[in-house]
């Protein structure tokens, strides 16, 4: 009876070891995957820093990649920045505006309007109190007189420093500040629904003024 129990314990141990190694076998195995992805997006990142101008929509997707995955810890490292050093890729600070390209702007109009305007394009809707994001900027929004699209990026640039400091600063400031541009932009958008492109929209406490060019109104009393 004993030699039994001492048998089936020693089975039950065996099979505890088996399982353990496949568990580790397991680990393993994923942890080589991860090296392996984050070798093949290394090599990718290096390959189109070549060619920056046209892939570095490529570049951002990659690094989006590394670092929503956190692959750069199966590279034994502690954070995407310490990764990219490693390798001497390119800056952290490039990177994050890489990666906040390929959050906010569709391939296609990143590309159309090329890296550094559609970062600073970015920056200009974070810093304006309109609920509106960079790629409505590339599709309707003006800077300085032009379309946003084709706007130097020095203007741009300078209209959000502009923005960021005309912010609001206390909290009823700047919920009057999101509730008046929300109102702004349904009244822009009604407008172009209706072929009307507004010079102004000026949102007050009880009312609201448009200014649109006398042509445009012409124009449609013709149609």
């Amino acid at each position: 009876m004993a030699k039994t129990r001492a048998a089936t314990k020693a089975a039950g141990v065996k099979k505890s070891g088996g399982s353990d190694k496949l568990i580790a076998a397991a680990k393993r195995d994923a942890l080589a995957a991860r090296k392996k992805k984050l070798s093949t997006l290394g090599a990718l990142i290096r390959r189109r820093l070549t060619t920056v101008v046209e892939s570095f929509y490529d570049i951002g997707v990659a690094l989006t990649e590394v670092l929503k995955s956190k692959l750069y810890a199966a590279g034994g490292h502690a954070s995407l920045e310490a990764w990219l050093e490693a390798e001497g890729l390119l800056s952290f600070s490039q990177a994050k505006k890489l990666i906040a390209i390929v959050k906010s702007v569709p391939r296609e109009q990143a590309l159309a309007v090329g890296q550094e305007r559609a970062y600073a394009l970015i920056a200009l809707s974070s810093a304006t109190p309109e609920p509106d994001s960079a790629a409505e900027l590339i599709a309707h929004g003006v800077v300085d007189g032009q379309a946003a699209a084709k706007a130097p990026v020095r203007a741009i640039e300078a209209a959000a420093k502009v923005e960021r400091a005309k912010a609001p600063k206390t909290a009823a400031a700047k919920a009057k500040a999101k509730a008046d541009a929300a109102v702004e932009k349904t009244v822009r958008a009604m407008l172009r629904a209706s072929g009307l492109k507004a010079m102004a929209v000026s949102v007050g406490r009880d009312e609201v003024r448009v200014v649109v060019s006398r042509r445009q109104v012409e124009k449609a009393l013709e149609g």
